[in-house]
């Protein structure tokens, strides 16, 4: 047997092993715990292992040449490109004989439509602002690329000021196995993506990075950018980053025309790559994954049953007694649990209100700031007027209030990640002494020895940003515009020149309420993951003596699956 048949029997016995695992501990949670938060975790991990397909997100911001990589990748122009961004629509496509697209509205219908009219449906010039209510769009097509199990996700792009083109790619994330992030040499990063890619790293395992549009530069060039993007990477703490240079449009072409070098676009190498990674490094990381949990619910469950064999010894009236003190500490439990949520609340609303009160005062402070870089506008147009003079202003209060936002972020976004790193530091691990407490109690009470199960669920907050500047000569155009140059300017700069304050206070309202936002729904999810370590615990110890009168023989036999399952689980997350 050669060693590649060798690695492709391991892989296949770690999966069956695994399959069987999940396949006991369902048996004996359906049969003795009747623990439904158990039993919809392991129905999911189950279904997570039986996929193993690759669900491969493509993520970048707007003008990066996103879509003109996914039309490379599948050899085909199936995806518009080289318009306006597209809506916050998430679009999936699957490998299929034929091409066929079908739109899923968010009211439930589905409708099956042709491909050459997808920009009517995800694109903000065809459906400005989702207008049609579509949910998500599916894609087939009869790409090799995509018949090795890959699933390709195409992401409204981050950074843009449509900010549910944002908000959809982040709401996404928890779904998908691998990200390619594409970027383009003009300039490599900027700070959008930056923020975006600290994120990020932290919600996709794998992270594959593409310098797209190689084909405007020189060699010496493209080297010269792809180092200086792998140093700004790892300033970003991303793990050796892979960073594949190409050029998807001349990609595209290539696959068209069948040129004697196929692959002097660069694609090819990459696609190499991800084959490897789809054969080899996917399933590991996916098998280690589902054995860390599905050995945390082991233990779970081996505690209750070895509570359950104790309850079977006792005598009756020993069993009551022990019965309501197990009844005081898991109510003791909830009650300390409780307090711990009201705890973070309040915690999290310090934050926001440290947030609001920050950025109020450095909006006031940007103020003067910004009238002085009106006059120097106005020194650098002197002659400019009519409408042409208000699109040079409107573009220079973008830049400005871009520029002012940006700045408080950088500032903000490490103060406010930095507390919440150690606020959740500390509620994990008060939720963990909550669980040990419980624990090492019942333990103690039953006289068993306790199988510690750990709480593990971090805190993150994702920011962004959007803006909005009115058109400066907004109801009042005749007026203005009769006007000769001479009075025209004055009034149309005195006017923006008073209404400072108020711009940057209404794009503040805005960006004060994106972070509160996705503050309360971080510290939602962080709450809902910490009650769901507890109730694991707290259900399984409730179900173990319930069963009263059952068969003596039954709790044994449990305990020895579970132990088999433990050591079987401790093996695979090596």
């Amino acid at each position: 047997m050669t060693a590649a048949d060798q690695s492709t029997k391991r892989q296949t016995d770690q999966r069956q092993s695994i399959e069987g695992i999940l396949r006991v501990l369902l048996t004996i949670q359906e049969s003795d715990t009747k623990n439904n938060s158990l039993h919809e975790k392991l129905l999911f991990l189950e279904k997570k292992l039986a996929g193993n397909q690759l669900h491969l997100a493509v993520l970048g911001q707007t003008k990066r040449g996103k879509s003109s990589f996914i039309n490379a990748l599948l050899g085909a122009e199936i995806l518009p490109s080289g318009v306006l961004p597209v809506t916050a629509i998430i679009t999936e496509i699957r490998y299929g004989p034929a091409p066929e697209a079908a739109i899923l509205y968010a009211h439930g219908q589905r409708e099956t439509v042709d491909l050459d009219t997808l920009a009517d449906y995800i694109t903000e010039s065809g459906n400005p602002g989702n207008k049609k209510q579509v949910a998500s769009v599916e894609l087939a097509y009869p790409s090799p690329f995509l018949e090795s199990g890959i699933i390709l996700i195409d992401t409204p792009g981050i950074g843009s000021t449509h900010t549910h083109n944002t908000r959809t790619t982040e709401g996404y994330l928890e779904q998908v196995d691998a990200g390619i992030v594409v970027l383009s040499v003009d300039p490599p990063i900027t700070e959008v993506e930056s923020q975006f890619l600290r994120n990020l790293k932290e919600e996709i395992p794998k992270l594959f990075f593409i310098l797209n549009k190689t084909d405007v530069a020189s060699a010496q060039e493209v080297g010269h950018v792809s180092r200086f993007l792998e140093d700004e990477l790892s300033r970003l703490r991303v793990e050796s980053p892979e960073i594949f240079c190409l050029s998807a449009r001349k990609a595209l072409v290539e696959r068209r025309h069948a040129p004697e070098d196929p692959d002097s676009s660069g694609i090819e190498v990459f696609e190499r790559r991800l084959r490897t990674f789809l054969a080899e490094e996917k399933s590991q990381v996916l098998e280690r994954s589902v054995s860390l949990d599905a050995l945390r619910i082991a233990r779970t469950l081996k505690f209750a049953a070895a509570i359950g064999v104790r309850a079977q010894a006792m005598r009756p009236e020993d069993l009551i007694q022990k019965r309501s003190a197990l009844d005081q500490l898991l109510e003791q439990t909830e009650s300390e649990m409780h307090e711990l949520q009201m705890l973070l609340r309040q915690h999290s609303a310090d934050i926001a209100g440290t947030v609001e009160r920050g950025l109020n005062r450095y909006v006031q402070e940007c103020v003067p700031v910004l009238r002085q870089h009106l006059k120097e506008f106005q020194l650098a147009h002197p002659r400019e007027t009519g409408r042409a003079f208000g699109s040079l202003l409107e573009t220079f209060l973008m830049q400005e209030i871009e520029s002012v936002f940006r700045s408080w972020r950088v500032q903000e976004d490490d103060e406010i990640q930095r507390r919440l790193d150690v606020l959740s530091a500390r509620f994990v691990a008060r939720a963990n002494t909550i669980v040990e407490c419980l624990q090492q109690s019942a333990g103690a009470l039953f006289e068993i020895p306790v199988e510690r199960v750990l709480i593990e669920c971090p805190l993150r907050v994702e920011s962004r940003l959007y803006y909005r500047v009115e058109r400066v000569f907004h109801s009042l155009d005749s007026f203005l515009l009769a006007l000769p140059r001479f009075l025209l300017r004055p009034i149309v700069l005195r006017n923006t020149k008073n209404r400072m304050w108020q711009l940057l206070d209404m794009n503040a309202g805005r960006v004060r309420y994106d972070y509160v936002e996705r503050l309360q729904l971080s510290m939602t999810h962080f709450e809902k993951d910490l009650n769901a370590g507890i109730a694991m615990v707290t259900d399984s110890l409730r179900s173990a003596l319930r069963k009263p009168g059952s068969d003596e023989t039954r709790e044994p036999e449990v305990l020895g699956k579970l132990d088999a399952v433990i050591k079987a689980c401790s093996e695979l997350a090596l």
